[in-house]
């Protein structure tokens, strides 16, 4: 039996095998050629707040020869300077003490209470729009690491097929080929293509352009006095120490902290720490599936500390209601 017996056969596989490996690379193209829309879950409308109402940086001089540590507790007090209502507050515990208790509040009473919780109205919706943004983000990384994820695996998984076939059929060719040139060709060869295929399915990580014009963890990251980002009633709670479990700091720290300390994150002095930095903190960049995983996860973790201020803001509201009334 010749070589020429089986001439058209293996020209058949071989063209078989360049159509998968095309279909492979065009998975590979067609992942790094895809391009992610970005500010879709900016805000519509930033509306600058209000400056009469900004956190003031020291409640101090505030309670001095003030009524309101004795009616509020320290975090309460603090959540409100976060909504811009500690004078108002104040004003409410001199009319609460003016006036009778239950219904026979003054109508003064009333309408500076009214105010005050049109405030934390406000604080509310603000906390909710945070958390919805920071969810959005999370879940658009998270939605594009699920993309790159599946076709990596259809990519692996058409290269195990191939190569399966490759050694099969080059298995075939050495035992029934005569003459050890043939066989020995076919051997090799299949065991190279083998080998080459292998490597590629090691080594199939496609990426793809990922952009955070408006990003949610470079204020966090570097721990700013003042955020661009995050409204400023918000980033008062992140950046005050009292907020956190201890109290010794803040919240951002503490979110920054845990990214370090849990391996989240490169050696920031590293070099693939920098460019890891310059990835997540920048405006954007390759990013590949663990990368936007790492992302999602990181902004989930802020997202939950955002909402968390609706507990501090559960307190306040019970305490500012009296007794009976």
């Amino acid at each position: 039996m010749s070589f020429s017996t089986f001439a058209y056969p293996w020209s058949r596989c071989i063209v078989l095998a360049m159509m998968l490996l095309s279909s492979c690379a065009g998975v590979r193209q067609q992942s790094q050629s895809l391009r992610v829309e970005a500010g879709y879950c900016d805000p519509p409308n930033l509306v600058a707040d209000d400056p009469a109402f900004l956190p003031l940086p020291d409640i101090r001089p505030q309670l001095r020869d003030s009524l309101l540590p004795k009616r509020f507790s320290r975090r309460s007090l603090l959540l409100a300077n976060a909504a811009g209502v500690l004078p108002q507050l104040h004003e409410l515990v001199r009319l609460e003490r003016a006036t009778p208790t239950g219904n026979a509040r003054s109508e003064q009473y009333q309408a500076q209470q009214q105010r005050i919780l049109t405030r934390l109205l406000l604080l509310s919706t603000t906390i909710a729009s945070v958390a919805a943004e920071l969810d959005c983000e999370g879940e658009r990384a998270d939605q594009v690491a699920s993309y790159l994820t599946e076709h990596a695996d259809k990519r692996e998984q058409r290269l195990t097929v191939l190569s399966i076939a490759i050694g099969a059929a080059s298995g075939i060719a050495t035992t029934v080929l005569e003459g050890r040139t043939g066989q020995y060709t076919f051997g090799i060869g299949g065991g190279i293509a083998t080998a080459a295929l292998g490597v590629l399915t090691l080594t199939s990580n496609p990426s793809v352009v990922f952009t955070h014009p408006r990003n949610m963890l470079t204020d966090i990251w570097q721990e700013t006095k003042q955020s661009d980002t995050y409204p400023p009633a918000v980033w008062y709670v992140l950046m005050e120490p009292a907020f956190s479990n201890q109290g010794q700091s803040s919240l951002a720290h503490n979110a920054r902290r845990r990214w370090q300390h849990y391996g989240q994150l490169e050696r920031p002095d590293s070099r693939k720490g920098r460019a890891q930095q310059q990835l997540l903190f920048g405006g954007g960049g390759r990013y590949d599936a663990d990368a936007l995983r790492l992302r999602a996860d990181m902004l989930n973790e802020l997202q939950a500390s955002v909402r968390l201020i609706n507990q501090e803001l559960r307190v306040l509201l019970q305490e500012l209601t009296p007794p009976g009334q």
